[in-house]
């Protein structure tokens, strides 16, 4: 009974359970007393998980090119809407159709954004008041995390044959006024991976440098 309920545990975890939702589970089925005998190891498990997840985690560079936003979108609204990423919101992000960026992006990666050189003419800029808006320095903006969406999909083919990943943006930069300009960027990621035209998977060596760049 014991290793059967183990097996049962482990399988949860695997699918992303956490320990206390395992805890939860186990109540709603009455089997607190044998749980007990395996409680430990049921921790160990989870331990394990971790540590193999944060090993195996890949790191990631988005791409803004803030004259191609969406479709849908005017040029004028990208400002506003790098400034309202949050990590209460999920918010589907285009990558590039002829990798296989689709297949390796999981929940739980974590990236960068970057923006890149604003192009946009005055009249994209010019909003439905006629106000103009800022335009944009390139470098990074953000920091992001590969969620799924209510479907449980992380990433996703649309009809249109275009390919988005899932992301929930951790820490916004652009809002708290703490972007990190092109030139510092460059130097933090190196010239050949801050020039990267399309989106791209990064070492976490570079990822660090970003994050460690930010004040405290």
């Amino acid at each position: 009974m014991e290793d059967k309920l183990f097996q049962i545990c482990k399988s949860k975890i695997d699918k992303g359970f956490s320990f206390e939702e395992i805890v939860n589970f186990i109540e709603s089925n009455g089997n607190e007393e044998l749980f007990l005998k395996i409680k430990k190891d049921v921790q160990k498990y989870i331990a394990k998980k971790i540590e193999d997840n944060n090993r195996n985690k890949l790191y990631w560079m988005l791409i803004c090119n803030p004259q191609k936003w969406y479709e849908e979108t005017e040029e004028y609204m990208c400002n506003g809407l790098l400034y309202d990423l949050n990590e209460n919101d999920i918010e589907p992000w285009k990558i590039n159709g002829h990798t296989d960026m689709e297949l390796q992006m999981k929940v739980g990666h974590r990236g960068i954004i970057k923006v890149s050189d604003d192009k946009r003419t005055e009249i994209e800029r010019c909003n439905n008041e006629g106000e103009l808006v800022e335009k944009l320095e390139a470098g990074i903006y953000g920091i992001f995390e590969v969620v799924e969406d209510e479907d449980g999909d992380c990433t996703y083919e649309s009809e249109y044959g275009e390919y988005f990943v899932n992301i929930k943006v951790i820490d916004n930069y652009y809002a708290k006024g703490t972007n990190i300009s092109k030139e510092i960027s460059r130097k933090l990621l190196g010239p050949n991976v801050y020039n990267s035209i399309p989106s791209r998977k990064i070492d976490k060596k570079l990822y660090e440098n970003i994050i460690n760049h930010q004040p405290k």
